[in-house]
């Protein structure tokens, strides 16, 4: 026999009977407890609650009838049966002032008790089942309620993030609504960086809940590497559009839970965030009270929040590129930008206002500053007079026909294909197109479309508005830059000219300085052949002279007149005015020993030691020689200058002019140094000594264009020059030269 799913406890005092309603209850009910009197019935049921309670009503210490009373005070809903031998009437009247289920007299027809036990045991069982409805009832209203609030903070959110963009004065209040609406505990949001090569992720915002511990300056939570330990298996799931759910407890990696056990998180939801289908960060949601499930319609919510957060900063980082690469039209598009933002608060007022009233949809319609039309099935259904004022044509000359026919026929199959049901694939298109005019001209506007549901079928909705101001800007600013980049052209070759002429001027002015050592190197090949033709006119009277040494004698003076020849030919080549320079690979230390083949004789005349020291290898770089001529003739004239200077300022004897020049490789690159003893360079003028008419010489030794010039040269060859200098010590000038093998 099935017993009954209650509890009992049977109050008597009588043994024997106690004894044998124990052998029938216990057989019938699946708990029973026993007493002897009131006093432990009351501490029976404090301990264990029963469902039912039989009770006799005299007994010792305390009676039935108090017994009851004192639960009562405790518990209205506990159920009482009455099994006595007494029959007056009072006590009948006081069972039922205390609300006893029933009133019974001793005997021992089992039967009959059973039968008053069953029927309360249905009561019980038919409460218990209310009970149990009215919980269900209550959760599911609560889980309405609950839905509703996370529906609603979801269209708050998405109206913010839409209206105000991504921000932490927008996004924090948003953190909160979805807090209170899910019943959260912590709400928060991490960005992913990179630096150098590795990758990272920092919770940047944060909502916690009353009595929550805020993480949002934690230190473990910042610059947390996506390839460590306990982010790789979130970081597989997330870059995959999924989430992580769960309760803690259960998740595989014991560094994780630790990392989360220490902030107390019991239940997470965690969900990725994608800006333009990157991977951009995670949304994620603690309960640190309770192990909860998450609910299909919380997750559901939080991915359509993490949609809206992706779409918001995606928002915002076009705007900033559309900021800046509008930043040079700003000035001139201010009045119509402004103009265009009335246009969209009144639109957008608009809008608001069509549902509210049919009327004042009908007001706005008509008096918009945009023109309206409604299209379906790809016809004209519904024109503004706005729309009238821009095309021209009446309205019953627009209304039943395609738009496209008022479209400019270059641009009519554009339009007509973006306004095919079957290629629309977007909710908002905008476009900048010309339409032709009742009188046949052709006008620039810009149409903007949303797809609505008109009359239960899909429509569009078109804004049109005439931006031929704009265009006409537009085309006017681009003339202007235009003529702009003419101009610039003009004038940068202008400026090359300046410089030619500039550079040609300062080697003129080197030619004139070398003048003297150039005629001392050509007289010494002419004192030779004067010499050598005199000693042949002697032989000559000589009647023993054989032609070998008439033939010597001659392979002596064509020598001399070879390098007479040479060194003509390089100085007209090096005082040439190139005009376009050209580049090719060139043989460094030959360069400096053709620039010492015009100026040695003159530094040697003047009393000037030259030490050289040349890389065994040789060293070649990319360039023009007789630019580079130049280069190495300026700085010696300026070091041939500062040892002059400084002897005749010298006041002791003993000193000895030296100009050192090195020629070395050094890390790929190719390095000439030229170092004088002369009188350096005062410091607070060493920086300029690169500009252009600056000198320390007066006007008649100097113009200030030598360094100006060497200077562009060295960077015009991809090489850098470099001075260090002490005053009334010395003066060193680095050149480096990127290596080319030979």
């Amino acid at each position: 026999m099935k017993k009954l799913p209650i509890s009992l406890l049977f109050i008597e005092y009588n043994l024997v009977l106690r004894s044998v309603y124990q052998h029938i209850l216990q057989m019938k009910v699946e708990t029973l407890y026993l007493a002897a009197n009131g006093e432990e019935g009351y501490n029976m049921y404090e301990k264990y609650k029963p469902d039912l309670i039989i009770t006799n009503i005299k007994m010792p210490v305390t009676n039935g009838l108090d017994m009851i009373r004192k639960i009562r005070r405790k518990d209205k809903k506990v159920r009482f049966l009455i099994l006595s031998a007494y029959n007056e009437s009072r006590y009948l009247f006081s069972a039922i002032e205390l609300g006893v289920k029933g009133y019974m007299l001793k005997t021992f027809d089992s039967k009959k008790i059973l039968s008053l036990i069953e029927e309360q045991v249905e009561e019980i069982t038919l409460e218990w089942k209310m009970e149990e409805e009215e919980k269900k009832r209550s959760e599911a209203e609560h889980a309405r309620m609950k839905s509703d609030a996370i529906l609603r903070t979801l269209a708050y959110s998405t109206a913010s993030f839409f209206h105000h963009g991504f921000n932490s004065s927008n996004v924090n209040p948003v953190l909160k609504s979805i807090g209170l609406a899910t019943e959260s505990s912590r709400v928060y949001i991490f960005h992913n960086f990179k630096e150098g090569k590795q990758k990272y992720t920092s919770q940047i915002y944060e909502w916690t809940a009353k009595e929550i511990t805020a993480e949002i300056n934690n230190p473990d939570l910042q610059h947390v590497p996506l390839d460590s330990h306990i982010m790789t298996e979130w970081v597989s799931i997330m870059q995959n559009g999924g989430n992580v759910v769960g309760l803690v407890d259960d998740f595989n990696s014991e560094e994780l839970r630790q990392v989360l056990n220490s902030q107390n998180i019991i239940s997470i939801l965690v969900i990725p965030i994608f800006v333009n289908q990157k991977w951009w960060g995670f949304i994620g949601l603690d309960d640190c009270v309770n192990e909860r499930a998450w609910s299909d319609a919380e997750i559901k919510a939080l991915e359509a929040l993490a949609n809206n957060l992706g779409a918001a900063i995606y928002r915002r980082n076009v705007e900033l590129e559309l900021l800046e690469l509008n930043a040079s039209l700003e000035k001139r598009v201010k009045k119509r930008t402004h103009e265009l933002e009335m246009e969209v608060s009144e639109r957008k007022m608009a809008e608001l206002l069509l549902r509210d009233s049919e009327e004042k949809y009908r007001l706005i319609f008509e008096n918009a500053n945009s023109g309206i039309l409604l299209i379906l099935n790809e016809i004209i259904v519904l024109v503004n007079p706005k729309t009238v004022d821009i095309f021209g044509y009446l309205p019953k000359d627009m209304i039943g026909k395609p738009l496209s026919v008022f479209i400019h026929r270059k641009q009519r199959n554009r339009v007509k294909k973006c306004f095919e049901l079957k290629n629309y694939d977007v909710k908002c298109l905008t476009l900048d197109v010309q339409i032709i005019t009742k009188n046949g001209n052709a006008k620039w506007t810009e149409i903007k479309s949303n797809e609505i549901i008109w009359d239960n079928e899909n429509s569009y909705l078109i804004f049109i508005s005439d931006i031929s101001l704009r265009k006409n800007a537009e085309e006017s600013l681009n003339q202007l830059n235009k003529n702009l980049e003419l101009r610039i052209r003009e004038k940068i070759a202008f400026v090359k000219q300046q410089q030619q002429m500039l550079m040609q001027k300062s080697k003129l002015e080197s030619m004139g300085e070398l003048a003297a050592g150039l005629a001392h190197e050509i007289n010494q090949p002419l004192v030779g052949i004067s010499m050598g033709l005199d000693n042949v006119l002697m032989k000559l009277s000589d009647p023993s002279i054989n032609k070998t040494y008439i033939r010597k004698k001659f392979d002596y003076l064509f020598k001399d007149i070879d390098r007479i020849n040479q060194i003509i030919q390089h100085v007209r080549i090096f005082s040439r005015d190139q005009e376009f320079t050209v580049f090719d690979k060139i043989d460094i230390i030959a360069v400096i020993e053709n620039a010492l083949s015009m100026i040695r004789i003159q530094l040697s005349n003047h009393e000037i030691e030259l030490k050289i020291k040349y890389s065994e290898n040789e060293l070649f770089t990319l360039g023009n020689q007789y630019r580079l001529e130049q280069v190495i003739l300026n700085i010696l004239s300026n070091a041939k200058y500062a040892v002059e200077e400084k002897e005749k300022i010298g006041k002791t004897g003993g000193f000895r002019k030296r100009i050192e020049i090195k020629c070395f490789s050094d890390n790929e690159k190719a390095k000439i140094v030229i170092k004088d003893n002369g009188i350096g360079i005062p410091p607070e003028v060493i920086l300029n000594v690169f500009n252009p008419f600056f000198t320390t010489k007066n006007e008649e030794k100097g113009t200030g264009l030598g360094l100006s010039i060497s200077y562009g040269i060295v960077k015009e060859m991809k090489g850098d020059i470099f001075v260090e200098s002490e005053l009334n010590k010395f003066s060193t000038f680095t050149i480096e030269f990127p290596l080319v093998k030979n």
